[in-house]
This record gives C-alpha cells, sequence and structure tokens, in this order.
C-alpha cells in the first residue's frame, strides 16, 4: 500500500490534529498583522491630518481629501517612510500579543542573539547577494517581456522623493533596520518556530510563499520567494532569526545603495555603488560555493509524513484566508496598472 494512503496511527492523528490547530492559530495571527497594517495606515492619515491641518477629527475621507489636495506631503519619502515604519511596528505589537497568547514563549528562542547565528549571518550575506541578483535579472527580463505585450506590471518605488537628512536617515531607518527586522520576526520567527516542529520543508516553502506574496507585486514576489527560501533555510537549521535578519538587512542595503549615494549627493556615486556590487558578487561567489553543503536540509524524523504536513498545512482555511488577502492585493495593483 502506498505509504501517503496508509491509515493514520492514533499518535499521527493526534500530531495532525496538533498542526491543524497550530496552523489555525497561526492564521489568525497573520491575518491579524494585515488587518492591523490596514487600520494603522488610516490612524497614520488622521494624525498627519491633525499635525498639518492644525484639526482635530475622526472622519478618514476628511483627511484623504486634505492629503490628496497637499500632494508634496503624500508624496515625500519623509511620509511615506515615517509612516511605513509606525504602521508596522504597531501592527507588530499587535500581532505579537496574539502570538504570545496563542504560543507562549515560542518564538523568544528564535530571537535570542547568539555569536554563531552572527558569524551565520555574515557568512551568508555575500552569496545571498549573489543570489539576489540572477534573480532579479531573471525577473526583470521576464517584466520586459509582458511589458513589450503591453502588459504593465506595477512594482515598488523606493526611490527618495524630496530628499533632505531626514528622508534619507528614515529611508534608512525602515528599509534597512525596520523592515528587515519586523518581516524576519513575522515571516521566519512566527511561521518557522510554529511549523519547523512538524516538518522543516513544509515550513520552509510557507514561510518563503508569503514573504514573497507580502511584497504586494509580481517582480518582489518573486525576487523575494527566492530570497525567502534561503532566508528559512538557514534560520530553520540554526534555529534563529538573528542570521536571516543579518542577510535581509544586507540584501536591502545593497538595493537601497544606488539611491542612497545619490541623495545624499557623492560624486560617482554609480561608480562606488557598481565597485561595491561587483566586490560583494565575487565574494559572494567563492563564500557560496565553498559553504553550499550548509543549504541542505537535515529534515529530522517527524510521526507524519513531509506530504502529510505539507497537504495539512496548505489546506488549512485560516492560512488559506491568509494568502488570499496577499494574492488580492497583487491582483488589485495589476488591475489599476493595467
Amino acid at each position: 500500500m502506498d505509504i501517503a494512503k496508509r491509515p493514520l496511527t492514533p499518535e499521527q492523528k493526534e500530531e495532525k490534529n496538533l498542526l491543524a490547530l497550530d496552523c489555525y492559530k497561526l492564521g489568525a495571527v497573520l491575518v491579524l498583522y494585515q488587518i492591523m497594517t490596514y487600520v494603522f495606515n488610516y490612524v497614520y492619515y488622521l494624525a498627519v491630518y491633525i499635525y498639518y491641518n492644525g484639526t482635530f477629527t475622526l472622519n478618514v475621507n476628511e483627511a484623504m481629501r486634505y492629503l490628496r489636495a497637499n500632494e508634496k506631503i503624500i508624496t515625500s519619502t519623509s511620509f511615506r517612510m515615517a509612516g511605513n515604519i509606525s504602521v508596522t511596528f504597531l501592527s507588530l505589537t499587535v500581532a505579537m500579543l496574539l502570538m504570545h497568547i496563542f504560543f507562549k514563549g515560542q518564538l523568544g528562542g528564535w530571537m535570542k542573539p547568539t555569536k554563531q547565528g552572527v558569524r551565520t549571518g555574515f557568512l551568508w550575506a555575500a552569496p545571498n547577494h549573489v543570489v539576489n541578483m540572477f534573480s532579479t535579472m531573471v525577473v526583470t527580463f521576464l517584466v520586459d517581456m509582458l511589458s513589450s505585450g503591453g502588459i504593465t506590471i506595477p512594482t515598488s518605488d523606493f526611490t527618495i522623493v524630496q530628499p533632505s537628512k531626514a528622508a534619507v536617515l528614515l529611508q534608512i531607518a525602515y528599509v534597512i533596520i525596520a523592515a528587515p527586522l519586523i518581516e524576519e520576526i513575522i515571516y521566519r520567527g512566527m511561521i518557522l518556530s510554529v511549523l519547523s516542529k512538524y516538518g522543516k520543508t513544509p515550513a520552509i516553502l510557507l514561510s518563503a510563499l508569503f514573504f514573497g506574496l507580502m511584497h504586494g507585486n509580481i517582480p518582489q514576489a518573486a525576487g523575494a520567494f527566492v530570497g525567502g527560501l534561503i532566508y528559512a533555510v538557514i534560520a530553520v537549521e540554526s534555529r534563529s532569526i538573528v542570521p536571516s535578519v543579518i542577510l535581509h538587512m544586507f540584501n536591502n542595503l545593497m538595493a537601497e545603495l544606488g539611491d542612497l549615494t545619490q541623495a545624499l549627493g557623492l560624486k560617482n556615486s554609480t561608480d562606488i555603488v557598481t565597485i561595491i556590487m561587483i566586490a560583494a558578487a565575487f565574494v559572494g561567489l567563492l563564500t557560496g560555493l565553498l559553504c553550499i553543503r550548509q543549504l541542505f536540509i537535515k529534515e529530522e524524523h517527524k510521526l507524519l509524513t513531509s506530504a502529510q504536513v505539507r497537504m495539512t498545512v496548505f489546506s488549512n482555511p485560516a492560512l488559506i484566508v491568509c494568502l488570499c488577502m496577499y494574492v488580492a492585493t497583487i491582483i488589485s495593483g495589476l488591475a489599476k496598472a493595467n
């Protein structure tokens, strides 16, 4: 008889029920995080309106009309980055509170910094940069092909608008520090700490899939999925998000170098960025070839097979709801762009 079709033993049934329950609770945390980002976005709009207009209101439509009429405010990098930082940190706080209620202390061990975690992060920073460069080139090629066929593919633009010291500092604070930290806690820490005990491979796949889709557009989703696989493998093998936080921060730093050097007005900024990119790629290729075996997943024996865990995880209604929220955002962006 096919192993996948064999009746589950009582122990396996109990394990499957525990997994399903954990998926429901994890899905609730992830859905809540998404909902809170929408809620706190509107809270931020109200706060900005009150600050600039000097009038208190709880009417979101009134605040939105005012902000649209003052386009210089909402198009500035300072406005966008300050909003991103405040909204994501507040949303994370709510999600972590629910995470603590559902999974007491389970996430904490994954967030403790260790020397080994730091060393692993720095070891894989350059190789991960090489993978990101390659995936970016492939995605860019595909997007150009679709664009030539008349299909507009939206993407995120982190070009610094209305450059100033505050704008540059806020861009660094969010893109290079806050976003990697928050996203690693959510998409590596929470997902892997809950699911990897049932099976590393399904947990890694879900982590990378959600991480990619949450970017809200196809180009970033594709690149982030590939990078997310590396982040998740390293995190799950280290049982820590410290290495993936370092990888994520380094990756975002490299992606932002061009914009940051231009905004700071550095002479020969293009040459500087090119030299750094080439040097990082060379180091990354060499290091990656020497340490590639570290990316092999060491799956431990579990009561449920990887296929059984995968089926339970990817058919869970709560996680499907979360998945649909991410996909809806991508579809909405595509519809608006075309």
